[in-house]
This record gives C-alpha cells, sequence and structure tokens, in this order.
C-alpha cells in the first residue's frame, strides 16, 4: 500500500500558503521564489477593484433639494395668499407699504401711496429683490391695480396709476411648442399718468410725462410727454412739458 501522508500534509500546506498570500489561483504550488515580482500586490489590488463601491450618500444633494423645493414653493404661495388677499384688504397704507418693503422687498420712496385691492404678482421672494422694484416719490397706484414685478418694475416720481390698470411683465411665445415665458421690465417715468384700465406690456418704457388715456393697450414704448390712446395705442397728441411741476395730494385715509 502506498504511503499518500506527506502527499496529503503538502497540499494541506499549499492551500493554507495560497489562503494566506491571495496569490491567484494560477500560481498555486509554485515556489515563492519563482513567482514574479509584485504577483501579490496585483492579485490584490485585482481582488480590491472589483469590491469598490460608489458611495451610498451620492444622490443625498439631490434628494435634500426634491424635499426642500416643494417648501419652498408652499411658502411662496403662502406669502403670495398673505399679500393679495389680506395685506392687501387692510385699511392702512403704514401697514401694507411696511409687508411690500419686508416681505417682498419693493421699494417705496416718500408720500407715495400704494391703495387697496393692489395684486402684486410675483414668483418667489429672492425674485423680488434680484430685480429692481422700486416706486419714486409722491407716486399712486390706485384701487384693484395689477403690478407683475416678476421682471422688475421701475415707477418714477410724481407717477399717477389710476384704478385697475394693469402692468404685466410677461407673456407667453404662442409660436413655442412648450408656450415658453416671454418676461421684460417695465418702466414708467416721472409724471407719467395712466388712465383706468389702461393695459401696459411687458419691455415698455413710458417716458417722462407721457399719457395714457382710459383703456389702452401699450405694447411698444412712448416717447415723453405723448399722448397716446387705442389698442394698440397710438399717438393722439403731445403734453406741454411746462405741465409737468404739480405734486400729487396726500392719500385719503382707509384707502
Amino acid at each position: 500500500m502506498l504511503d499518500t501522508g506527506p502527499d496529503k500534509s503538502m497540499e494541506a500546506a499549499l492551500v493554507m500558503q495560497a489562503t494566506r498570500s491571495a496569490v491567484h489561483p494560477s500560481r498555486v504550488g509554485v515556489p515563492e521564489a519563482l513567482q514574479p515580482a509584485g504577483a501579490e500586490e496585483t492579485s490584490a489590488a485585482a481582488s480590491s477593484t472589483t469590491t469598490v463601491q460608489a458611495p451610498v450618500g451620492d444622490g443625498a444633494p439631490k434628494g435634500l433639494w426634491n424635499r426642500i423645493l416643494p417648501l419652498r414653493l408652499f411658502a411662496v404661495r403662502v406669502v403670495s395668499y398673505l399679500t393679495n388677499h389680506v395685506v392687501t384688504h387692510v385699511p392702512s397704507f403704514t401697514f401694507r407699504h411696511l409687508w411690500y418693503r419686508v416681505a417682498l422687498g419693493i421699494q417705496i420712496e416718500r408720500r407715495s401711496a400704494v391703495y387697496m385691492g393692489t395684486y402684486v404678482w410675483f414668483n418667489g421672494l429672492r425674485d423680488t429683490r434680484r430685480a429692481v422694484v422700486k416706486i419714486g416719490r409722491n407716486s399712486f397706484v390706485n384701487r384693484n391695480c395689477t403690478i407683475d414685478v416678476r421682471a422688475g418694475l421701475t415707477i418714477g416720481d410724481y407717477v399717477s396709476i389710476s384704478p385697475e390698470v394693469m402692468i404685466l411683465g410677461g407673456t407667453h411665445d404662442l409660436n413655442d411648442p412648450e408656450f415658453g415665458a416671454i418676461q421684460g421690465p417695465v418702466t414708467i417715468e416721472d409724471y407719467v399718468f395712466v388712465g383706468s384700465r389702461a393695459m401696459i406690456f411687458h419691455g415698455v418704457t413710458l417716458g417722462r410725462g407721457a399719457v395714457i388715456a382710459a383703456g389702452s393697450v401699450v405694447t411698444k414704448d412712448v416717447a415723453p410727454m405723448m399722448i397716446v390712446a387705442g389698442a394698440p395705442a397710438r399717438p393722439i397728441g403731445m403734453r406741454d412739458p411746462n405741465a409737468c411741476v404739480y405734486e400729487l395730494g396726500p392719500a385719503p385715509l382707509f384707502q
């Protein structure tokens, strides 16, 4: 009978050595002195490469943003509701102006007045601060007006905006398959008078002393001292430059 004890002992030793040194299986049984230099390191590197996985937290910022965004939108909706359905009906210029300045970041100069029922159209609280939204000195925005501040709005000094005027800072591209938005700032210079229910469209500048007749639809710039009327608005006359020296009277209480 053949004695297989030494063979079995040698085989067990080789298996233990291979396990301990992490040598590639093709080199098991080859004496260490005959193995190429760096074989162990190469084998270990290959083994570790196959087990590397992406960190679990790679998507954390995106997931966090997805959780924050609905909260931000909800906050904007709450402020919009309070602005246009609660604050606008409080019979106090001081209270309303304080809200417009602090909550919305609108600049309102001395002796100006935003009357009750005014609807302020905005997308976000930071947007109203990045865009220029300013009402100059001694200017009036009368009852039930709509002022769109999404793209910026500048109202100069001694401007009189009559009731139910709509200032629109944007519209939609009718030929865009995605119905994309078109926006532009509106600028109303000093001593402009806007009649009731007129509409001022995005990107328009009303020059100093211009007069917009009631019910007009203004889609283009109006030159200083020019009087326009109609839909779309067209020039119908000129204003006397010497007339633009007045100041508007004090705003009545509870308006």
